[in-house]
């Protein structure tokens, strides 16, 4: 053992990196309890809110829920029609969501998804939750299930972004949320990273019904809960299996559309 009476410069340097250790933890743990900034913009912090700034709260307050039928393969809005007049495809799903993906609502799940921003997370679910409960709770649904990371991906990113939203929207409905129905069995690259045509291969099969779960869903009235819906291309090969396990109905809740 060396020492260190008689050579304090090494004692100094595990001193000097200790506190220094210390330090950062202590200010990474502040930062958590009361960032600096706000969340979403990062405007500097003059303002009472733990998280958000006056202007991004404001601007978050007045989104607009919106919802209908949209085709399962391209996203596109279908009205009253039976298909998408592009595709052709199957009937449409029933999509509802909080807000266009843009500006403030973008930046937040950016900071919420990729940044573990989970207060604010948790914060816009609420606030996506309260928006929009009175139109979702004539709808009687049976399952809230969460659209599934694969183990891996959940494993690096430490939470599941849906399964959070999920949650705040089964408290607030007062509807049971599964997280263990559907999985993902393929493990997938990030479809924001993808061109428009390779999402499709990306993430086809990806999902599955776990053992044992076709009981639970046959008949089933379902709310499926995403982030953030784009071409359609996920969401549409999760349903697939949801829709073969013989559930009676499926609906789309996603925090933001972008059309």
């Amino acid at each position: 053992m060396p020492d260190l009476e008689n050579h304090p410069a090494p004692l100094l340097r595990v001193l000097s990196n200790t506190a220094g250790w210390a330090k950062s933890l202590y200010d990474d743990f502040k930062e958590f309890l009361s960032p600096s900034a706000c969340l979403c913009c990062g405007r500097e912090r003059d303002f009472p809110d733990p998280i958000l700034c006056p202007d991004c709260i404001k601007n978050l307050t007045h989104k607009n829920p919106g919802g209908g039928p949209i085709c399962p393969f391209c996203a596109r809005p279908v009205g009253t029609k039976s298909s998408c007049e592009l595709c052709r495809g199957p009937h449409p799903l029933d999509l509802y969501f909080w807000g266009i993906y843009d500006d403030e609502l973008k930046d937040c799940l950016l900071q919420f998804k990729f940044h573990s921003a989970l207060e604010l997370g948790k914060r816009l679910s609420d606030r996506a939750a309260a928006s929009i409960e009175e139109r979702l709770s004539e709808k009687r649904y049976d399952l809230i299930v969460s659209l599934p990371l694969h183990k891996t991906r959940e494993r690096e990113r430490r939470f599941n972004q849906s399964e959070i939203i999920a949650r705040r929207f089964s408290e607030s409905l007062g509807v049971t949320l599964n997280t263990d129905i559907l999985i993902r069995v393929k493990a997938t690259h990030q479809q924001a990273k993808l061109a428009e045509n390779d999402r499709w291969n990306n993430v086809a099969d990806a999902f599955a019904i776990s053992i044992g779960s076709t009981e639970i869903l046959a008949g089933k009235n379902l709310l499926l809960v995403d982030d953030i819906v784009t071409t359609g291309a996920t969401i549409y090969e999760a349903s697939r299996p949801l829709w073969g396990a013989g559930i009676k109905r499926l609906d789309i809740f996603s925090m933001a559309y972008a059309k």
